[in-house]
C-alpha cells in the first residue's frame, strides 16, 4: 500500500470522553456505589516512628454497624515494593499491608468496614493502640549520619547507594580550563490531583476479586495483589474507571491491599476513598532532594565533564526511589565526554516519595539548567549557544540506556532553542542595562531538558486489539490508562489512520484486566509511542486482512487498492469500492466465517528523547520580593503531534504545574513529629488562574523514524524545564540567584538584603 496524506494523525479533535466529564456524566470511582456496599476507613500512626505493642479493638463490639477490622495480626504478612519493582538488584521489598512498625505520622495502622462513612470514622476512634516510641529523623543528611535512628531494618546509615560513571572524570577536569561547583535543593510538592485517591473491591461467590479505583497501572496492581494475598491473577481483577488526574502518583500499589482484605473477610463490596487531608501524606509526593555539581569546561564553552551528587529522600519505604535516581542520571541532553554521578537514596521518616511527572527530571533539570545559565555568565557566552554547542546530536548515543546500544535517531533541541528564541524576541529582550534600583524588576531566562517515551530500563512493550464490527466500525482493546490527558483519544486517531476511518467510528476499551490485552500503565511518557505503535500495529494487521478480502470481492489485486474514509477503493477507480461493512459481512458470513481480529504486540526497540527549550518572562517586585511570570514561549520536540490541540494543552498545564513547583507550593512537616501541617488548599499554594501567564507553545515536528507516524512522547516533559528557566530568569532580574526551591519572597528579600 502506497504512502497517502494524512487524514485524522496530525488533527486537531476534541477528546473523545471530553463531553461526559465536562457535562458531569463521567463515573468516577468515588462517584461509584454497589449493592450492599461497606465503607471502610484507615486508623493512621499519630507518631513518626514507633512500634505498635498492643491493638485493642474490643470497643467496636458495641458500635452497630462494624463489619470487619483488620490490622498487623489478622492480614497476610508478605513484604512488597509498592512500585511493583522486583525483590533484587537496588530495589527493597519493605512494605506490608500492616507492619507493626509505623514509619511516618499517617502511616496504617489498622483499617475497618463499616456500614456508612460516619460508622466508620467513628470506629477507628475507637481503637486503643499502646505505641513503644522510637527516635525519628526527617533531614536526608542527618539520616545519613552513622548514629541516626535507623528506618529499615538492615539498611546502614538508610541508604541505597548507587553509582554511575562514564570516561574518566578526573581527565575531564583535567582538560578543563575551569571547574564550577554548585549546590542546589529542591523540596516536597504533591500532585494535587482533583480525584482523591479511591478504591472499591468486591468478591463474587466464587471468590474471584474485582477491583475498581483510581490506577495508572492495572497490570501491576494485579501482579503484586496477587502476591500479597496469595491469591492467584486469575482470581484477581483491575479495573481503571474514568480518573480524575495521575500524574505518577497513581503508578504504585496504593491502598488496594487494605479494601481488597476487608472485602475478602466480609465478602461484602468496601469502598475506601481518602480525605483530601489523607491525599497529602497518604499518596506519594515528588522528591526533595539535594544536587550538586562540578563541572569542567573549556573557555570556549565545550563541557569537558562533570561530578554529580544526589541525595533523594525516599521518605519511609522504598517505592520508586532507586529506580528514579538511576534514571534521571541519564535523563542529560548535553554530550559530556566525562560523568560521575553518585546517588544516594535516603530512608527518613516522612510519608513516601515516588512519582510524579517528570520521574525526577525536574530535580536534577533545575540544578543542572541553573549550573549552567551560570558558566555561561562566567564565560560570557550567550545561554543558549553555550547549550547549542553541547547539545545532543543525531546518531549520538541514546544516554537513557547505553547498554541497550540505542542512538539517536532524532533531535530538535537546536530546533526548539532557535524557534523559540525567535518567537520569544531574546536576543531583543536580553539586550540593554539592567536598571535593579527600580521597584519593579525584569528579567528573562531559558532552560532546556529531555525525557523519554519509555521505560529506561528495559525494552518497553505494550499489546493492543482491533475488533471490527458488521457496520464498519471499530472496538479498540487497549491497557493504556487515560488519566485525563487524552490517550485514549490519540489511540483511536492513530487506528483510524491505519484503517480508513473517522475517530467517532473508534470505540476505546480500556484499562481491564480480564478484557483488554496487557499493557505496562501510564508512566514514562510512554502512551503514544509504546501503546500507540502497539495500536498501531494491530489497526495494520486488520487492515490488512480487510484488503484481502475486498481483493477477492472487487476481483483485484491487494497492492491495487486503498483504505479511506471508511471505503476500500480501487486507486485508479475510486468509484469500484466497498464499504468497510460490506466487507466485514462477507467474511463473517459468507462462506469463509470469519472474524477480522487485529492483534499486535511491540516491543520498544529504541527510546527517542522528546526535547524542549522554555523561555520566561518574569517581574520582580524588589520591595516585596514577590515574583509574577509574565510570559512563557516553549518549543517541544514531538516527534509528530498525533493531536496538535491537545499536545498544546499538555504543554499549558505542564507549564501550570511547573510555575507552582517554582514559586509557591511546597508541603511543610512538623519539625519534632513529621505531621504534614498544610494538608488542604488553603494552606498549599497552587496557582490559580490569575497566576496564568501568556503561554505560547510551540511544536516542532522532527518525525522519529521508530514512532507511531513520527511520533514522540510529551506528557512529562512540558514541565521539567519550566522551573529552571523562572530561576534564571527571577536571577536576571534582581542578580541574585535563588539555589533552592521553592523561589519565595522571603528568599529573594534575604538575598537582597545580603548582597546590600
Amino acid at each position: 500500500m502506497e504512502e497517502r496524506e494524512l487524514l485524522v494523525v496530525g488533527q486537531s479533535f476534541s477528546k473523545i470522553d471530553g463531553l461526559n466529564m465536562a457535562t458531569g456524566k463521567t463515573l468516577y470511582t468515588a462517584d461509584m456505589k454497589l449493592p450492599r456496599m461497606l465503607y471502610g476507613k484507615i486508623l493512621r500512626s499519630p507518631h513518626p516512628h514507633a512500634l505498635i505493642k498492643r491493638i485493642d479493638t474490643s470497643k467496636l463490639k458495641r458500635l452497630s454497624g462494624v463489619k470487619a477490622v483488620i490490622n498487623y495480626e489478622n492480614v497476610p504478612r508478605v513484604p512488597y515494593n509498592s512500585a511493583g519493582l522486583p525483590s533484587y538488584g537496588i530495589s527493597r521489598h519493605d512494605e506490608y499491608i500492616f507492619d507493626q512498625k509505623v514509619r511516618f505520622h499517617g502511616d496504617r495502622v489498622a483499617a475497618v468496614a463499616a456500614v456508612d462513612k460516619d460508622t466508620a470514622e467513628e470506629a477507628i476512634h475507637l481503637i486503643d493502640v499502646e505505641y513503644e516510641l522510637l527516635d525519628a529523623v526527617f533531614d536526608p543528611e542527618e539520616a545519613l549520619r552513622p548514629e541516626a535512628p535507623e528506618v529499615q531494618t538492615g539498611t546502614g546509615k538508610n541508604v541505597i547507594y548507587i553509582p554511575y560513571a562514564v570516561g574518566d572524570i578526573e581527565k575531564g577536569f583535567q582538560e578543563a580550563d575551569d571547574v564550577f561547583e554548585d549546590r542546589y535543593v529542591m523540596h516536597p510538592v504533591h500532585t494535587c490531583c482533583m480525584e482523591p485517591t479511591a478504591f472499591i473491591a468486591d468478591v463474587d461467590s466464587s471468590g474471584k476479586l474485582t477491583v475498581y479505583g483510581t490506577t495508572q497501572v492495572p497490570n501491576h496492581s494485579r501482579r503484586i495483589l496477587s502476591q500479597i494475598l496469595k491469591l492467584p491473577m486469575s482470581k484477581i481483577r483491575v479495573v481503571k474507571p474514568p480518573i480524575g488526574g495521575g500524574f505518577g502518583s497513581r503508578q504504585n500499589l496504593q491502598h488496594e491491599g487494605v479494601v481488597a482484605m476487608l472485602a475478602l473477610k466480609t465478602g461484602l463490596p468496601v469502598k475506601i476513598e481518602y480525605s483530601r487531608e489523607e491525599e497529602f501524606f497518604a499518596s506519594t509526593i515528588r522528591h526533595p532532594a539535594i544536587i550538586s555539581f562540578r563541572t569542567g569546561i573549556k573557555r570556549d564553552g565545550t563541557l569537558t565533564g562533570w561530578y554529580v551528587k544526589v541525595i533523594a529522600n525516599a521518605g519511609a519505604y522504598t517505592g520508586h526511589t532507586p529506580v528514579l535516581v538511576q534514571t534521571l542520571l541519564h535523563k542529560n541532553p548535553y554530550r559530556i565526554p566525562h560523568e560521575k554521578y553518585e546517588a544516594y537514596c535516603v530512608y527518613t521518616n516522612l510519608p513516601n516519595s515516588g512519582a510524579f511527572r517528570g520521574y525526577g527530571n525536574p530535580q536534577i533539570s533545575f540544578a543542572r539548567e541553573c549550573h549552567l545559565d551560570r558558566i555561561a555568565e562566567a564565560l560570557k557566552i550567550d545561554p543558549i549557544e553555550i547549550r547549542v554547542k553541547n547539545k545532543l546530536r543525531v546518531g549520538d548515543v541514546n544516554p537513557l540506556n547505553r547498554s541497550m546500544g540505542w542512538t539517536l535517531d532524532s533531535c530538535g533541541l537546536e530546533e526548539c532553542l532557535r524557534a523559540g528564541a525567535r518567537q520569544f524576541e531574546w536576543e531583543k529582550k536580553r539586550s540593554g542595562r539592567k536598571n535593579r534600583s527600580a521597584e519593579i524588576l525584569r528579567g528573562v531566562g531559558v532552560a532546556c531538558m529531555m525525557h523519554l517515551s519509555g521505560q529506561t530500563m528495559s525494552a518497553d512493550c505494550s499489546s493492543a486489539i482491533i475488533k471490527l464490527n458488521e457496520d464498519g466500525t471499530t472496538a479498540l482493546l487497549t491497557s493504556a490508562a487515560d488519566l485525563g490527558q487524552g490517550s485514549n483519544t490519540a489511540m483511536a486517531q492513530i487506528a483510524a489512520e491505519v484503517l480508513g476511518l473517522k475517530v467517532e467510528d473508534i470505540v476505546v476499551m480500556a484499562s481491564d484486566t480480564d478484557i483488554t490485552p496487557f499493557d505496562m500503565g501510564t508512566y514514562a511518557s510512554r502512551q503514544t509511542y509504546v501503546s500507540g505503535n502497539a495500536v498501531k500495529r494491530a489497526a495494520e494487521d486488520a487492515k490488512a486482512q480487510l484488503v484481502k478480502y475486498a481483493a477477492t470481492m472487487l476481483s483485484e489485486k491487494e497492492e491495487d487498492l486503498e483504505i479511506a474514509d471508511r471505503w476500500i477503493y480501487v486507486k485508479d477507480n475510486s468509484q469500484k469500492r466497498l464499504s468497510l461493512g460490506e466487507v466485514v459481512n462477507e467474511a463473517q458470513y459468507g462462506k469463509d466465517r470469519y472474524h477480522i481480529l487485529g492483534k499486535a504486540t511491540f516491543k520498544a526497540s529504541n527510546n527517542p528523547p522528546p526535547f524542549a527549550a522554555t523561555f520566561t518572562e518574569v517581574e520582580v517586585n524588589r520591595e516585596t520580593g514577590t515574583v509574577k511570570v509574565l510570559r512563557v514561549v516553549s518549543a517541544h520536540d514531538v516527534g509528530k503531534a498525533i493531536n496538535p490541540k491537545l499536545t498544546e494543552g499538555q504543554i499549558e498545564g505542564g507549564i501550570f504545574q511547573g510555575i507552582g513547583y517554582a514559586l509557591t507550593e511546597e508541603i511543610h512537616y512538623d519539625s519534632k513529629t513529621g505531621r504534614t501541617l498544610n494538608a488542604d488548599f488553603f494552606d498549599y499554594k497552587i496557582p490559580c488562574s490569575q497566576d496564568m501567564p501568556v503561554i505560547e507553545p510551540i511544536l516542532i515536528e522532527t518525525l522519529d523514524p521508530t514512532g507511531p507516524f513520527g511520533a514522540k512522547g510529551v506528557g512529562e516533559s512540558s514541565l521539567i524545564s519550566v522551573a529552571p528557566s523562572i530561576a534564571n530568569a527571577v536571577y536576571d532580574a534582581i542578580g541574585v540567584r535563588i539555589k533552592s526551591l521553592p523561589i519565595t519572597g522571603e528568599k529573594i528579600l534575604e538575598a537582597l538584603r545580603e548582597k546590600g
